[in-house]
Formats: C-alpha cells, structure tokens, sequence
C-alpha cells in the first residue's frame, strides 16, 4: 500500500481521499486552512457513516478506514508520501507555487498529480527541476462515486508515470482514460456543444428552456436537459469554463461565451444555489408538454407521405401499425410529408425539394420506443397537415413537441456538434475514439459516446447536417472536422468496420 498526499479539503479533495483510504492507502490530508481541514475530514466520516447505514460498509469497516486518514499541519508533513494530489483552487500561479514548494519536499521518487479541471499540464510543469514527473489526474465529483478519472499528459510528462497513475487508478476501482493536455481535456472540451447549442437555441427563440430540456431527455436519452444541468452546475461555474477553453484556444468563435449566459450571470441568477437560473428553486422540474393538442383530425386512417430514412423506420413502423397509411416517396407535393431533419431548416428544404405540407422530425435515441417527437415545419406548410401529423404521431403513443422552425433542430445539431467536437480530439491526437466515448458515457452520463453514435447515424449524416448548418450560420462554429470529412468520403467508422 501507498501513502498518498492529498492537498485541498474541500469537496474534491475530501472526496479524494476518501477513494483512497477506502482502497487501503494511508492518506495524509492538507489544507492551509486548518477549519477547512477538519470540515474535510467529517465530511469523509459522514460519508462512511451513510455507507453503513446503507450496508455498504461494516461498523469496522468504516473505523479502519477513518483511521488511515491523517490530518497534517504542514506541506513538510507529506515529505514520506509515494503520490502527491493536488485538488486547491482553478488558479494556475498557486498551483505552480504548491508545486516547487512540494517538489524541495517529497523524494525524487514520488509524483506530483493535479486534479485540474483545465489548466495546461504542460504550463503547470514548466518551472520545476522535474517536470516529467507531474501528470494530470483529473476526478470527476463526487469522487467516492463518479468512475471516471482523465489521466492528462503534459509535453514533458514521463510515459512511465502516467502508467503508474494508470494502474493506481484501476487499483482504486476507477476507470482512467488518457488524454494529451489540451483545453478543458476530453469531458470538457466535448461537452461544450451541449450547453452552446442550447443557449444558441434559445436565443434564436426555437423554443422555451423547460421544453428544451424535455427533448433532450425524452428523445435525446440525456439524463439531464442543457438548462438543468448548467443550474445544477452553476451557471457562474459553466460560464468559467467555457470562457477559459475560449481563452486557452485562441478565442476560436466556436467556444465563444454565450450573452445570454453572461447577462444570467450578472443578473445573480447561477442555479440552484442562488434559487435562480433557467428555473426558480425549490421547484420539481416537470416533463413540458408544449403543443400537444391538434385539431379533430380522425385518427389511424390519415394518408401520409414520408422521405425515405432506415433511421426513422421503426416510427414509420409504429405509424402504420397504428392505422395509418404511409408512403415511402414524396410523390404529392400536397400531401403532409415527414423527414429527418438534415440540418436544412423546413422551410428551406421544402422550397429545395417542392414539398409544400413537409414536417421535419428531430433525432430521437430510438424511434421505436420513444414517448415524444420533437417537430417542426416549413412556413409553407398549412396547418392542417401538421394537425394530421400531430394526430398521427399521438396515435403512435407520441407527445409531441413542436418548435420553431430552426436549422438542425434540438438533438440533431447538438449530436452533431458532440460528434464533431470529439472527432476533432481524434484528429489532433488527444485522445483514441474508445477513451473519448468511454470519458462522455461515465462523465457526463451521456447515453451513447458520441463518436459511437455518430457511426450509427451514419458519417455521412454527419457530415451533411454540419455542411447544412454551416451553410447556414457560417463557418465559425460549424465548421465540419476533417476527420468526419475523410471518414465520410471512405465509409469508415469511428469503431469498427462498416
């Protein structure tokens, strides 16, 4: 067994030291702050408590544990430690301070780890008499609970300690994946989109934040919506981070800080914790049943026309199964017609195509079993044929959501976005397409990889959704990654052979 130094008691660094001692390390506790400390380490002991009364843990258990745990007064105190885990403040110049002042300390044989959320691992290093041996470890909160842990190298970090770390983490019962050091590292440079594409939305008015987030869970499979989540978070803390991956990459305008965020933020409404964000707390967020009624349309006997798409073929299934009668080709150009959304707005594609009555569906995680359908329409549609579509859909065991009419709709563009986000990581050798999947399945809870679901939708999908809503927007943001291009072009996958 391993002494292991933990610097920082609050949430994260107590939540460290608790996997520790919990896998048979000695850990010796650090805080400057002596209350801050003992908060630490009753914190670690109601936790263990909570596990006993669980009967996850025995009495005894929970005493053996609790008395490896060694609160030290000193930096000086961690001189006999094998692994020192940095877990202060996001501030890069008190890290680099800790760090030269822990390196006059431990043995030349001991590693340095930082649990940095995004600061360069590279930068953090520079400055010390043995940089290589400084290796990002970067836990996910809760720590006793979260699985995942991103194992960053910095340019001059030495192979031999990110294995170490590698094994130490397996040994821990986490799962580690490794990551070259690169702005927000794999989590939180891929998951931008889901809060960008969603403030995006929202301030184009495609919808309202509750019926948002009612797509994205019930069609999307997110446990979470983007507004809850960046209340739950904190939106003063997303905005932190977003804005310094749009610092650390040069300010490219695809992490460009939201305004509607920013005036959120200065309005003092950041979440739960100040009882106000997106919702106003304590409340039960409900499922939003935006638009679901339709005119008296009778329904299981309405003749529809659908484009051609085996990703919506189940619901096609369910729709005539229900009654309704279906064809698979846009011969009228009168008659209400269903697609996919390919990026295009409806209005848009209706004029390309000459489908007047056209309605575009959103992306759904499975259309066979799904309980909503987000949809729009083009301007050019009557109201009456999206009724008899409503009504089709509801005759399915569908509530249906209808929004704006805005190019890649809700899911669609953010899966996209994902997509591209984490095949630009594959590109740039950050990372491998198993460990970026792996770090947003067990990170984010995120119901597919994104890299996996992209070659389920098809690369080429992909690429044409980004092609549409780069067209539309412009380049800055959806600019489609040359990975996805080539991969597209040579009909390869992410995993696996087509």
């Amino acid at each position: 067994m391993l002494t292991i130094g933990v610097v920082g008691a609050g949430t994260m660094g107590s939540g460290i030291a608790q996997v520790a001692i919990a896998a048979g390390e000695t850990v010796k506790l650090y805080d400057p702050f002596p209350q801050a400390t003992e908060r630490g380490r009753e914190m670690i002991k109601k936790n263990l408590e909570f596990l006993v009364g669980k009967h996850k843990l025995t009495k005894d258990e929970s005493t053996v544990m609790l008395a490896r745990l060694d609160i030290v007064q000193t930096t000086r105190d961690l001189a006999a430690c094998d692994v020192v885990i940095e877990a202060i403040i996001e501030d890069e110049n008190l890290k680099k301070e800790l760090f030269k002042d822990l390196e006059t300390i431990i043995s030349p044989d001991a590693i340095l780890a930082t649990n940095t959320s995004s600061i360069s691992i590279t930068s953090l290093s520079n400055g010390l008499a043995r940089p290589e041996r400084l290796v990002g470890m970067h836990f996910f909160n809760p720590a006793p609970r979260m699985k995942l842990i991103e194992v960053i190298k910095g340019l001059r970090t030495s192979e031999q300690y990110v294995d170490f770390i590698i094994e130490l983490a397996k040994r821990w019962g986490k799962v580690p994946v490794t990551a070259k050091s690169t702005p927000g590292f794999i989590v939180n440079r891929v998951a931008r989109p889901f809060y960008g594409e969603a403030l995006r939305i929202l301030m184009e008015d495609g919808t309202d934040h509750a019926s948002l987030d009612t797509v994205m869970r019930e069609c999307g499979g997110f446990p979470l919506g983007p507004c809850q989540l960046m209340d739950l978070i904190g939106l003063d803390v997303n905005l932190s981070v977003t804005q310094s991956v749009f610092e650390a990459t040069a300010f490219d305008p695809r992490y460009a800080p939201s305004l509607l965020q920013q005036e959120l933020v200065r309005a003092g409404k950041i979440g739960r914790k100040s009882g106000e964000g997106f919702y106003t707390y304590p409340t039960n967020i409900v499922n939003h049943k935006n638009n679901e009624t339709a005119t008296a349309v009778e329904p299981n006997v309405l003749d529809l026309e659908y484009v051609d798409d085996a990703l919506i073929k189940p619901l096609i299934d369910r729709l005539i199964t229900s009654g309704n009668s279906l064809t698979g080709v846009a011969t009228s150009k009168s008659i209400p017609t269903i697609a996919l959304t390919d990026g295009r707005t409806a209005t848009q594609r209706s004029d390309d195509e000459s489908i007047r009555n056209l309605v575009l569906l959103d992306l759904c995680l499975n259309f066979e079993l799904t309980k909503r359908i987000a949809l729009t329409h083009a301007e050019q549609c009557t109201p009456q044929a999206v009724d008899q579509i409503v009504c089709a859909l509801q005759s399915a065991g569908c509530h249906v959501t209808i929004i704006r009419d805005i190019a890649g709709m809700i899911v669609t563009r953010t899966v996209a976005m994902l997509a591209n986000e984490a095949a630009d990581l594959v590109h740039q050798r950050v990372s491998t397409p198993q460990e970026i999947d792996t770090a947003m399945t067990l990170g984010t809870g995120y119901p597919k990889g994104p890299l996996l679901w992209a070659d389920q939708i098809g690369l080429k999908n992909i690429s044409k959704i980004l092609k549409n809503l780069c067209d539309h927007y412009g380049p800055s943001r959806y600019r489609l990654s040359p990975l996805i291009q080539r991969k597209s072009i040579s009909n390869q996958l992410f995993h696996g052979s087509p």
